[in-house]
């Protein structure tokens, strides 16, 4: 018997029946190996010696797998083919080392780009080692995400700044905040622009001001309605013109190119309102089914044999008119598309897939579409752009058409854009110089200057190719971690706007950790891992080059005090809180700022715990809003915040919570969940560190009767969060005594 494992039980069905009697597939369902999660696993002492463990969970699979190796003649590892399917193989390989189980058995490595019945079998007639190459691209990217793991994300884990941090999310969520501070920051200009309709031979058309008075009119050239009332002063309708230049031209547009991974995101983000986490898991389902190819790729060409097919189709459904003379070739744009052979598109041609349904439909239609189109001819139009002239001489307008004479591509396909433009077909009269136009309405238009705008999952996987930043496996997983990890949200129209946490953590990183969240950096590093993958730089050379920029940037931020952490992210926010420049507290007139909480951030009053103003930080708006009122405010899941005779609480309506440390403003239902289920029982305090003055332990207890506490020595000091030990040396030791007590 011969044993084929792949990485999915559903591809395995599918594998199986190609290959028939003499053969059993198996899956290993993804990874089965990982990191030892703690520290020490990757020893940077000792040339980054790695520590593995079976997964949680996957000890069935690799029973699984060791049973049937036992019995094999001989062993495929078919997982996918790329830098984690590559590692995947080695980690099995390892693992059936170790155990000792292979003996005289040949393990052969397969790859294929598709699941036929002609790739598969050929992958098996041409077998190969495993790419070490790949293994140590997949070994430097894993240790990299493990060192950032366990050596940056407790220094946010302490002082609440976030959940965590790595290479490309951490971009990722850089470039969301930097646009909102574009956006913030902008300032919107004012500018008119000045239309016509006209009319030749009963036919209108619309055109723009462009020459005044020999003045060229650009875009911003008339600034307010002043400098259009000095135009229409003198243009007084009707007004008589005639045609002084006309152009014409032929064009054409090109088809695009087949989907990558990266385009492929875009184009379902925009058309079919998928995530990238859906578009991966649907275009998954069809991989593992035999309808498409890999879907992870940057590479744009297609194999002969597959152009040849679509070739074929496009001459017997459209006709000769449709096929250019030779086949449409496309460069690959990533400069380290190395990981793929093709792109993505179907595995036959001869029609869309039939007894494909709902999002496997949809998907499935638009890359067959894209794939057709792309060997398709270009589509052509008639361009004409005329200038109108006063008969006075005093005003030039011109005016645009364009009509599609030929469809071309676009009797198949067309693409969607991110942010609609003014570039739509319009059709002129067929004109010529000197012929007489009407004027017969002037339409002057007021505009502002807009802001850039907020990322869609598509613009900012865009940008992120743009960029050089992650990888055609990365996208989708970058894309949902930084939703998952409450750094950003997405608005009704689909568009990023960061967190307040993701605030913070922009804000924290920008600050102590530069080079992680600078684009040229992490660009650099994801060229490195490329490098390794094509042999061109060794394992340990990559990883002594990282981590002797990161280690730095560690031990530089272990050291730094809580309080001037919040200083620095105070500054970077400042504008975003409080955009009017007020910030002052409502209640006692002291300066509002940042405060970090296991709820997460929120603006309090710098006098606390004299003053306990807090307030909710808004994402999107001005932070600073006051309401005092008192009535019920619903949170949601039938939870309200009220205010009764013992102070603020939260209630289900069955249960009641205090919520003495919050407002109206801080309150969220996250909030009144813990507090509504909150243990009763003891809570194990942290040690903060000893007292010099006392020489006693000071205890940190997350929660209490009142809330969260420090303690040493008998003495407990409230608190709205973990202090550093600095801080609560200072409240322990400060504390004035209770009425009660100090009589005596």
């Amino acid at each position: 018997m011969n044993l084929l494992i792949v990485e999915s039980p559903s591809k395995a069905k599918t594998i199986e029946k190609y290959l028939g009697s003499g053969w059993h597939v198996i899956a290993s369902v993804g990874h089965v190996r990982d990191l030892v999660p703690e520290n020490g696993s990757v020893d940077t002492e000792h040339d980054f010696e790695m520590r593995w463990q079976i997964m949680p969970g996957k000890e069935k699979q690799i029973k699984l797998i060791t049973d049937n190796v036992k019995k094999a003649d001989a062993v495929y590892l078919a997982s996918d083919p790329d830098r984690e399917g590559e590692a995947i193989a080695w980690h099995i390989l390892d693992i059936l080392n170790s155990k000792k189980l292979l003996g005289k058995t040949p393990v052969y490595r397969v790859a294929f780009h598709e699941i036929t019945k002609n790739a598969v079998t050929d992958a098996i007639a041409h077998p190969r080692e495993i790419d070490k190459n790949l293994v140590d691209a997949y070994l430097v990217r894993r240790a990299l995400d493990y060192l950032i793991g366990f050596e940056i994300s407790p220094l946010l884990w302490r002082r609440n700044l976030g959940k965590s941090a790595g290479r490309v999310q951490s971009v990722a969520v850089k470039l969301v905040v930097d646009r909102e501070r574009e956006i913030e920051d902008f300032v919107a200009t004012e500018y008119w622009s000045v239309g016509a309709k006209c009319d030749f031979n009963k036919q209108n058309f619309d055109s723009t001001l462009t020459v005044f008075d020999g003045e060229k009119i650009d875009k911003m050239t008339l600034k307010n309605n002043a400098d259009v009332d000095k135009i229409l002063s003198k243009l007084k309708t009707p007004v008589c013109a005639a045609v002084s230049r006309i152009e014409r031209k032929k064009v054409s547009n090109k088809p695009y190119a087949p989907f990558t991974t990266s385009t492929l995101q875009q184009e379902a983000a925009r058309k079919l309102y998928f995530s990238s986490k859906k578009t991966m898991s649907v275009a998954q389902k069809l991989y593992e089914n035999g309808f498409i190819t890999y879907m992870r790729t940057d590479a744009t060409n297609l194999s002969a044999e597959a152009v040849g097919e679509i070739r074929k189709f496009i001459a017997k459904n459209y006709g000769d008119k449709f096929l250019p003379a030779s086949p449409n070739v496309y460069v690959t744009k990533s400069k380290n598309a190395q990981e793929a052979h093709e792109a993505i598109r179907p595995t036959h041609f001869d029609a869309p897939a039939n007894g494909l349904l709902g999002d496997e439909k949809k998907l499935y239609d638009l890359i067959w579409k894209r794939t057709i189109a792309c060997q398709m001819t270009n589509a052509e139009f008639d361009s004409v752009a005329a200038d109108i002239l006063t008969d006075n001489k005093i005003a030039t307008f011109h005016a645009v058409g364009r009509t599609r004479t030929f469809d071309g591509f676009m009797k198949v396909y067309i693409e969607d854009r991110d942010d609609n433009d003014d570039d739509t077909d319009a059709k002129l009269p067929a004109m010529d110089v000197g012929d007489k136009i009407t004027i017969t309405e002037i339409t002057p238009a007021q505009h502002f200057t807009q802001p850039p705008a907020r990322y869609t999952e598509a613009s900012l996987v865009k940008k992120l190719e743009e960029l050089g930043i992650g990888r055609p496996s990365t996208y989708a997983t970058i894309m949902s971690t930084i939703v998952d990890r409450k750094y950003v949200e997405q608005d009704k129209q689909r568009r990023f706007h960061p967190t307040s946490g993701g605030w913070v953590i922009a804000a924290y990183l920008a600050k102590y950790f530069a080079d992680l969240v600078d684009v040229n950096f992490t660009a650099k590093t994801e060229d490195t891992l490329d490098d390794v993958s094509n042999g061109k730089t060794e394992k340990i050379a990559a990883l002594n080059d990282f981590w002797g920029d990161t280690r730095g940037m560690i031990s530089g931020a272990r050291d730094v005090k809580t309080g001037d952490i919040i200083d620095e992210i105070n500054t970077f926010m400042k504008k975003h809180m409080f955009p009017n420049g007020d910030n002052k507290c409502p209640k006692c007139g002291g300066a509002l700022g940042i405060k970090l909480s296991k709820f997460g951030p929120f603006i309090g009053c710098e006098n606390y715990p004299k003053c306990d103003y807090t307030m909710r930080l808004n994402t999107t708006d001005s932070a600073v809003q006051t309401q005092n009122k008192n009535e019920p405010m619903e949170l949601g899941e039938g939870i309200s915040y009220r205010v009764g005779k013992f102070g603020p609480y939260v209630t289900d309506g069955k249960k009641n919570a205090s919520a003495r440390k919050y407002t109206r403003d801080s309150i969220t239902l996250e909030i009144a969940h813990e507090l509504l289920s909150a243990d009763k029982k003891k809570v194990e305090p942290i040690e903060l560190g000893k007292n010099p003055k006392t020489d006693k332990m000071i205890y940190f207890y997350p929660t209490g009767r009142y809330g969260a506490y420090i303690s040493s020595n008998r003495v407990n000091v409230g608190v709205t969060e973990q202090p550093d030990l600095e801080t609560a040396i200072d409240l322990i030791n400060n504390k004035k005594p209770t009425k009660r007590f100090s009589k005596k």
